[in-house]
């Protein structure tokens, strides 16, 4: 009986030991996995609020977190529209709207979101009727 408990007893200790280890080097890891990995490349459909997470190949809404921490900003080959930085949503003309339109339904369903988190970082205010189009391409399902 003796021996048993002994046995017991270091198994809890060493159990215990492991545990406590293991949570601290997840702690202490959570930055250097966050900068390593990209969690929008592996979403958890289980976390992931958006139904089009099936469709895609990664969670939309994870994927604008994801963005959202980062300060390095995405451009979907829209570089040209840096010039309009600083402009408010009623000041442009027909065909610079235009310009954001061709580049808006250009880009895939998945990149709406992302799109436009890298417009506003840019300091670019999207054209009412862009913004409008957008709301509206965001809502509906591929």
């Amino acid at each position: 009986m003796k021996p048993s408990l002994i046995l017991l007893f270091i198994l809890l200790v060493s159990g215990t030991i492991l545990y406590l280890l293991d949570r601290r080097g997840k702690r202490a890891g959570d930055t250097a996995e966050t900068d390593d990995a990209n969690p929008a490349a592996d979403p958890d459909p289980a976390k992931c609020a958006d139904e089009s997470c099936v469709v895609y190949d990664n969670c939309p809404s994870q994927q604008l977190l994801t963005q959202a921490c980062s300060d390095k900003i995405v451009y979907y080959d829209d570089e040209e529209l840096d010039r309009f930085a600083g402009r408010a949503a009623t000041d442009y003309a027909e065909a610079e709207i235009e310009e954001f339109r061709d580049v808006l339904y250009t880009l895939q369903h998945s990149d709406l979101l992302g799109w436009q988190h890298s417009i506003a970082r840019r300091g670019i205010t999207l054209p009412t009727p862009i913004h409008d189009e957008l709301l509206m391409l965001l809502t509906e399902h591929p």
